[in-house]
């Protein structure tokens, strides 16, 4: 065979491996082609059985699974503005003050002997805080004492009797004088009548009865002046023993020492100062109401205060002077409130803020504290109305746990935005829950 005949041989056979090769790729697809088929119909079949009976499971995670936002829709959560009854009133401010301020001073004149007090001491109404040197009070009592027991002794009386002027021996000799002569001037009358005396002799007896009828007389004026004596010398010794008392001086209120003005030695005249008083309980609050408040406040009205001594307490109050007249500069009222101080923990002088209570009880807005917010001084809310947020400026009063007082800009049962307010502004969609 020659070499052309054999690599046309070659050719052949190659031909034929050609055609057996791709008649086997032919059986393969269509062999592939079928098992397609049937795993997708199998596949078909055993989805229609499992959309015929859903798995309780799969139900439940399809109902809970959030439905993506639109663009643009803001989801938020709301609430409704509400209303409640709760008091009404303003915010003052003022001073505190002492209710009295008292400057004691000495009664008596003397040397300063003793002082028991010093600057802040808290002491109460009666007790003792100074003394003046009291020799002086002693001697002028032992002479009173003297000049009273000599009166008396001159009358013929003792102390604590009782006592009349015809008790006096000069009364009693000038009475019976004048009982003699009275006696002597009857007897005179009834034998002038007779004729057996003369009436030079009568004349005479009427004299003697008349002249001791002086004499008892001016002996119980005199009696009667030594009395009043008596009775001037009793008083000398009363103020004598007042004076000695004065010497000790008790504090006339319960209260603090405010100033301490001398030292122990110091000769005080009648009048000097020793120390000042101050009452600390209670205290006196004096505020300015605005003008457009003035009529409302009223005497009895309580008042809550704090101040920045003792931070998160409120102390209680309430306006028992009202001013006459409004400030012409301030166009205010000042009114004065009393505040109860027991445990003396304000001091006049503190400034206080105040909330003054004009109403017991009025319906006002409230709304969640989480729906306002306050960016440079302004407060705004953003009410829901068909789908959009509203823009909306308020104006905020007191906060009452997580509710705050809205005084202007929302009406109750409106609804407002309490989340995402980041996310909002006016006109934004909105989608509540």
């Amino acid at each position: 065979m020659t070499g052309g005949e054999i690599w046309k041989q070659s050719g052949r056979e190659r031909e034929g491996m050609r055609n057996r090769t791709g008649e086997a790729g032919s059986r393969g697809r269509w062999i592939v082609g079928v098992i397609l088929i049937v795993v997708g119909g199998a596949a078909a079949l055993w989805t229609w059985n499992r959309t015929e009976e859903p798995a309780p499971a799969v139900a439940a995670r399809e109902e809970v699974a959030p439905t993506p936002e639109a663009p643009g829709l803001v989801e938020v959560t709301a609430a409704v503005a509400i209303t409640r009854q709760r008091p009404r009133g303003l915010e003052v401010v003022g001073s505190l003050a002492a209710d009295e301020e008292v400057v004691i001073g000495a009664q008596v004149p003397g040397e300063l002997a003793a002082l028991r007090v010093d600057f802040g001491t808290f002491v109460t109404a009666g007790q003792e805080i100074a003394q003046i040197d009291q020799r002086d009070a002693r001697l002028r009592i032992e002479q009173a004492e003297a000049g009273l027991r000599q009166t008396m002794a001159r009358l013929g009386m003792k102390e604590g009797d009782s006592f009349e002027a015809k008790q006096n021996a000069e009364v009693r000799v000038a009475q019976g004088s004048l009982d003699l002569a009275t006696m002597e001037l009857d007897r005179a009358a009834r034998l002038i009548e007779k004729g057996d005396i003369s009436r030079s002799m009568y004349d005479q007896a009427r004299i003697n009865q008349g002249l001791a009828q002086a004499r008892y007389q001016a002996a119980v004026d005199a009696v009667n002046q030594q009395l009043a004596v008596l009775e001037q010398q009793r008083s000398a010794l009363a103020l004598a023993r007042k004076a000695l008392t004065d010497t000790v001086v008790r504090a006339p209120i319960t209260g603090a020492v405010k100033e301490k003005f001398v030292a122990k030695g110091t000769y005080l005249p009648v009048g000097g100062r020793i120390v000042s008083l101050v009452r600390l309980h209670p205290l006196r609050l004096r505020a300015d109401i605005p003008e457009h408040a003035a009529a409302k406040v009223r005497v009895g009205q309580s008042m809550r205060l704090r101040v920045e001594a003792h931070p998160g307490k409120v102390f209680t109050g309430r306006v028992v002077r009202i001013g006459a007249a409004l400030n012409e500069q301030t166009r205010s009222l000042t009114v004065e409130a009393e505040v109860a101080n027991p445990r003396t923990l304000l001091r006049p002088g503190m400034f206080a803020r105040a909330d003054l209570t004009t109403v017991e009880a009025a319906p006002v807005v409230m709304v969640p504290r989480t729906g306002v917010t306050t960016m440079a001084g302004l407060s705004k809310v953003f009410l829901l109305v068909d789908g959009k947020a509203v823009e909306q400026v308020v104006r905020t009063g007191v906060i009452e746990g997580d509710l705050v007082e809205i005084v202007e800009g929302v009406q109750s049962g409106q609804r407002l935005a309490t989340s995402n307010l980041d996310r909002l502004q006016q006109g934004t969609a909105v989608r509540d829950r």
